[in-house]
């Protein structure tokens, strides 16, 4: 019995291998399709008319589960299957024993032996499978802090933020000139959380808001084109303690700068200014301005090259680390040190810490929108017309809400010599062309989502694939775009959005690739890899050197 080679199966169809590969090789036997309700319930191949060659017209054994990963039962239209169809529910302990029971004694490194076949537990180990691994897919929510920009606030707003100034302490009277970038919580009915007042200025106008002749000098010497005048950062510590809000306050604020075609920042505080505030302009660029005696201080960063550091290390933790605060402080602290590490590699220009959680809820919210769906969970569920395709490190294991999500897997491997490398399939998951097939046996648009948009490394080898399939895609998504990862969408006709915009974008680092053992890109090996591990590199000495 000869099974249909991979290659042939790409030369042909889906619908193909299913109505007549499987029966030729079959032939003259009975044929059934193992699947379980949810999946009858859920993919898309089982919503569409049936078509000859489709699934619906194969025989089915279709495994009842009682309830899907929330609880709630599944609710699975046999009628669609036109073949055959044998159902069969398995007991509720052997539905527990084939997923948690298993991945939770795997985790706390129990033995399993008693639980599966003895080389399926050899396979598991030998590959570290499921450790640290959740049974099912994390639903990915739009969050609870909200950011909103007023060009020109109105009195109301001015009147409730100069009430909180005077809740926290800064008993400080707005400008009317300025703008403000307004953080807010939006699971305490909108409370604020935090506020940046700040203006943008041409060099005619800086004596006016400095209202000093020799520093307008120096800063109108020491810049070009238009500068972003920050004149007060006022914030409240989150509740949970989960974000740093002046740290995302300034990171929004800066980036509303470039898009306001500024080239340089001023700090120029109108009262005296915090500690913890002036460490945060350190950390993101900004150098302080010569003074003399009785001056009012000023920093000063160019930002016609920012430096982007994604800041991912809480969302790549997996539990219980991920909510240990003994760690996340540890991580914190890092942080602090790895931002103050890049403003010496690049000093005076601007280094923006983007939160990879903030730009996950973002992502979602734009998502769901584009795919107009609600941005909770829907019961029974009521899935868009698009797919969400990450097919970089972000959103990896994460679902989003009322829409089909489906990652396709890749890596960036060097060569051993580390002097080239290439995308291919991640460890241990399909080639690239077999995980596309899968994309586009959902009939769907996809959105196409990562963390970064610039060279666009992976891109440009999925594209070719996604074409050959004809996979349509209906927009590229990612978290930071530049004006160069903007350009080659263009050039291919491709549509193109972010959740943050920096044009020229100088360089980046995506925090987790920075540490050992927890991030890190493939080493390509003749040899195969040893039992848990895997061939990995940090771009950062000493781990690029033998």
């Amino acid at each position: 019995m000869a099974m249909p080679n991979l290659l042939e199966i790409q030369k042909k169809s889906y619908k193909w291998f299913l109505d007549t590969g499987l029966r030729e090789v079959f032939a003259g036997r009975e044929l059934y399709l193992a699947v379980g309700s949810d999946v009858v319930a859920n993919a898309s191949s089982y919503k569409v008319p049936p078509s000859p060659g489709s699934v619906q017209n194969m025989n089915h054994i279709v495994f009842r589960r009682a309830s899907d990963n929330d609880g709630h039962e599944i609710e699975a239209d046999l009628t669609r299957i036109r073949g055959k169809v044998l159902q069969l529910q398995l007991p509720t302990h052997l539905e527990d024993i084939s997923s948690t029971r298993i991945r939770e004694n795997i985790d706390l490194g129990r033995d399993i032996s008693n639980l599966i076949d003895p080389s399926v537990q050899d396979f598991i180990y030998r590959n570290s499978l499921y450790l640290r691994e959740p049974q099912y897919k994390q639903l990915m929510r739009v969050g609870a802090l909200d950011f909103s920009y007023a060009a020109h606030p109105g009195e109301g707003l001015v009147r409730e933020l100069e009430e909180f100034l005077a809740a926290i302490g800064r008993r400080v009277k707005l400008d009317p000139r300025d703008a403000l970038m307004i953080l807010r919580d939006r699971t305490g009915r909108g409370r604020i959380l935090g506020v940046l007042s700040m203006r943008v200025v041409n060099t005619v106008g800086l004596y006016s808001a400095l209202g000093d002749a020799r520093q307008a000098n120096y800063i109108r010497a020491h810049s070009a084109g238009r500068v972003c005048l920050l004149t007060g950062l006022y914030a409240q510590p989150h509740p949970g303690g989960n974000y740093d809000v002046p740290q995302l306050l300034l990171t929004d604020a800066l980036v509303q700068a470039l898009s306001d075609d500024c080239c340089y920042a001023v700090y120029a505080p109108r009262e005296s200014s915090p500690a913890e505030v002036d460490d945060l302009m350190r950390r993101t660029g900004f150098l302080p301005v010569p003074a003399e005696p009785g001056d009012r201080p000023l920093m000063l960063v160019d930002m016609r090259a920012p430096v982007a550091v994604i800041q991912n290390i809480p969302t790549t933790l997996k539990e219980p680390f991920a909510s240990d605060r003994n760690v996340l402080a540890a991580v914190r602290k890092a942080h602090v040190k790895f931002q103050a590490a890049i403003t010496e590699l690049y000093p005076g220009g601007l280094v923006l810490s983007l939160n990879a959680e903030v730009i996950y809820h973002r992502l979602v919210r734009k998502i769901v929108e584009i795919n107009g769906v609600p941005a909770e969970p829907t019961h029974p569920r009521v899935l868009g017309p698009k797919m969400c395709v990450p097919f970089g490190k972000i959103l990896r294991g994460n679902a989003i809400p009322n829409t089909v999500t489906k990652t396709i897997h890749t890596d960036k491997v060097f060569a051993p010599d580390l002097r080239s490398f290439t995308i291919e399939a991640f460890p241990g998951y399909a080639p690239l062309e077999s995980q596309i097939r899968t994309i586009k046996s959902f009939r769907r648009p996809v959105i196409l989502v990562d963390d970064l948009l610039h060279s666009s490394n992976r891109f440009q080898v999925l594209d070719p694939m996604l074409r050959r399939y004809d996979v349509p895609i209906d927009r590229v998504l990612v978290g930071v775009m530049s004006a160069r990862g903007r350009d080659l969408m263009a050039d291919r006709n491709i549509a193109a959005d972010c959740v943050y915009f920096i044009p020229n974008l100088r360089a980046w680092f995506i925090e987790s690739t920075m540490y050992p053992f927890i991030g890190g890109d493939t080493v390509g090996r003749d040899t195969g890899n040893q039992p848990q591990l895997t061939p990995a590199i940090n771009m950062l000495l000493p781990y690029t050197c033998p």
